[in-house]
């Protein structure tokens, strides 16, 4: 991961991924995985294109991280591809173990909110 989508991640799991619902039907990844893209374009649209321009790389992530953390099961389809559901518990439970030991987020909480402006603003410059 760069250093900008690291920070894409830790600002979207500080505060819109606190109200991420997704219904709860199975999703192939193509489509899971650009659903959370446009999760991260409308999060982070604020600090600018070159952070935006990130969503792609930064949802990735993110997607892996958390089917990883058992935020979406995954199961296999009789065609050999996997399907993924959100589990909204298990995502919670992630977002706030995310939340307590992430070391951006716990930056910008001691710094303000003016921290990710400032810190956006320097990994785009």
């Amino acid at each position: 991961m760069s250093d900008l989508t690291d920070h894409m991640i830790a600002y979207y799991v500080a505060g819109p991924a606190n109200d991420l619902n997704i219904a709860t039907r199975w999703y192939p990844y193509g489509e899971l995985s650009l659903i959370i893209e446009d999760k991260f374009q409308i999060a982070t649209r604020k600090f600018g294109m070159k952070v935006r321009a990130q969503s792609k790389a930064a949802g990735k992530e993110f997607l892996d991280m958390m089917i990883e953390k058992g935020a979406w099961a995954t199961t296999e389809n009789e065609f050999g591809g996997k399907m993924h559901q959100f589990q909204a518990d298990k995502f919670q439970a992630a977002v706030k173990d995310m939340q307590a030991r992430n070391a951006i987020i716990l930056q910008a909480e001691a710094e303000g909110p003016e921290f990710w402006d400032k810190a956006f603003g320097e990994l785009v410059a």
